[in-house]
């Protein structure tokens, strides 16, 4: 049996254009691979900072942990740091391509805690594809030419402060687009707590799947954790757990070489059966057949 080949993992490009963590790509270059890298966009590679996927023109496929995603003129496809991602050789699409880290934003007073107020890279909790209306388009068009205008010009006084804010109006503007599409009402009462459990699960999910022990971290009862969840994800927090694992799960299945018996002691299963049982049951697909079929596209 042929040996499954790790998904790359990416890191923030040191292409020293500039010397701050931002970058801005345009759809000819991702077509014609003409950006110096060690790993092929166009199969899954995983991000260690955050990107922006800015569609000008065309329809096409976006690549997103595992999952197919359609767009077209006007969307706006957020790609969170950790995420499994590829490009689709799209000959007809018009793109920009911004990359920034969360250190770009921060290191300047208009970005501070700005990532933890957004939503839009929430990606356990949001469609990652915002659909901008053809009066909207134009407001975030000019923004990112502004972006790519100024970084491809020489530098100049206050170049990376320009840049830093323009990104932060698009991705205001693009929250408060995507906070008037889905409302407020039930998500804007337990968002906190929500963002807080999410924080636990991301610390704690490899070592305990218990709702008990979530709500016991959060001094609260699992009644009202389960209010949370079906309130903000329309599920009990036992099946978002359970999801978030499944994700968790196909990540360690393509990421790495670790045979299926040591993946299922790495995300807490004691008995490598019921690790099978449980991955079957939520992706319809025991470990083997997922990466055997994920196999081709790395």
């Amino acid at each position: 049996m042929t040996k499954p080949r790790k998904i790359p993992e990416v890191n923030f490009p040191n292409r020293q254009q500039k010397s701050f963590e931002f970058e801005i790509i345009d759809n000819r270059k991702m077509l014609l691979h003409d950006i110096p890298t060690d790993h092929n966009p166009f199969r899954p590679h995983r991000l260690r900072f955050y990107a922006i996927l800015f569609i000008r023109q065309g329809e096409g496929i976006h690549f997103i942990d595992f999952k197919k995603y359609n767009y077209q003129r006007g969307s706006i496809v957020f790609i969170a740091k950790e995420q499994v991602h590829a490009f689709e050789k799209n000959l007809d699409r018009k793109a920009s391509f911004l990359l920034f880290t969360e250190t770009f934003l921060e290191r300047s007073s208009l970005g501070s805690n700005l990532m933890q107020q957004l939503s839009l890279y929430n990606y356990h909790l949001h469609h990652p594809i915002l659909q901008l209306t053809e009066e909207e388009f134009p407001i975030f068009s000019s923004i990112v030419n502004r972006i790519e205008k100024e970084f491809q010009g020489v530098d100049d006084f206050a170049t990376e402060e320009i840049i830093q804010s323009s990104l932060k109006i698009f991705l205001c503007l693009a929250e408060r687009i995507r906070k008037k599409n889905t409302g407020a009402q039930p998500q804007s009462i337990y968002r906190d707590e929500f963002k807080e459990f999410q924080k636990l699960l991301k610390q704690n999910l490899l070592k305990n799947r218990k709702v008990n022990f979530y709500a016991d971290s959060m001094q609260m009862s699992t009644k009202k954790l389960n209010r949370i969840t079906k309130e903000i994800m329309n599920q009990p927090a036992k099946t978002y757990i359970s999801e978030y694992l499944t994700l968790e799960i196909k990540r360690f299945l393509m990421n790495t070489n670790l045979s299926i018996k040591e993946i299922a002691y790495q995300t807490g299963f004691e008995d490598p059966t019921n690790f099978v049982k449980f991955f079957k049951k939520h992706s319809n697909r025991t470990p083997a057949e997922f990466r055997k079929q994920h196999h081709t596209l790395v």
